[in-house]
């Protein structure tokens, strides 16, 4: 995973009612302290035990719970005491938000090199990074490269989140995209076939083998079967025969033509 050597916080976080209604000084510099950890990274969703945070923030452990509870309640965080894990929450609609396909690639690569992480927080995290992702590329030239790139690198990881989550997974993502970007919606379609969506209810997902395919994938697989059956495919030995046969057709023809004469 990429080390993270430095911390972008909006300033417009410090006039967000939901920062200044904290209850105190106190937990706004907890809170910060996270995004400034060493052990922070570019996805806003990483392990932090308690006893560093603590210790990151100058802070008794007892001041970090009822710091996380405090923030958990006003949306800014989640916490999963079970993996020590934290996300902050909407990180990439700030300044962290990916800039380009490389970018993108990168970050999908480290979401694939976390484990030990809550199935909710990881689901809520890619779809945050989804939709902000789609939503950068929608300011991209039609004709950008850019656009090759993203679709290359998200097309199997969203199908592979979907395969390890199913459901969890695909409306997760639908809600992020309803709450903040349904000008991203086509777009993710079109890499992403799995989409609770309004008005594609048809999209059920299917097992085959290791995998899930759409209906409308599946759709497009049986017709192509069933192409196959109505026309099947000419071998080479099929041709070769067809031709010894109609040779030795016409030689019969031939022969009873000239007896006829005679």
């Amino acid at each position: 995973m990429a080390v993270k050597y430095y911390a972008q916080i909006d300033f417009d976080l410090f006039s967000e009612p939901v920062f200044r209604n904290l209850s105190s000084n106190d937990v706004r510099f907890i809170y910060l302290t996270a995004h400034c950890s060493k052990l922070s990274n570019y996805l806003g969703l990483f392990r932090y035990p308690k006893e560093i945070w603590s210790y990151d923030a100058n802070v008794k452990p007892v001041e970090i719970d009822v710091a996380i509870a405090e923030l958990e309640d006003s949306g800014l965080v989640e916490y999963d005491a079970a993996t020590q894990t934290i996300r902050l929450v909407d990180w990439f609609k700030t300044l962290n938000a990916p800039a380009n396909g490389n970018q993108m690639k990168g970050h999908i690569k480290s979401f694939r090199g976390l484990s030990q992480v809550d199935e909710g927080m990881l689901c809520r995290s890619v779809a945050d990074f989804t939709v902000s992702s789609f939503i950068k590329a929608v300011q991209w030239e039609l004709t950008s490269p850019e656009h090759g790139k993203i679709n290359e690198a998200f097309r199997p990881f969203l199908s592979s989140l979907y395969f390890r989550f199913g459901d969890l997974f695909s409306n997760t993502l639908q809600a992020e995209i309803d709450a903040s970007g349904r000008e991203t919606q086509r777009a993710i379609e079109a890499v992403f076939h799995l989409l609770p969506s309004i008005g594609t209810g048809e999209v059920k997902p299917f097992r085959k083998g290791c995998e899930r395919v759409s209906q409308q994938e599946k759709k497009e697989e049986d017709r192509k079967t069933k192409n196959q059956r109505t026309n099947p495919a000419v071998t080479k030995d099929q041709r070769e025969n067809s031709s010894v046969s109609k040779q030795a057709k016409e030689s019969k023809l031939a022969l009873e033509a000239r007896q006829m004469q005679s």
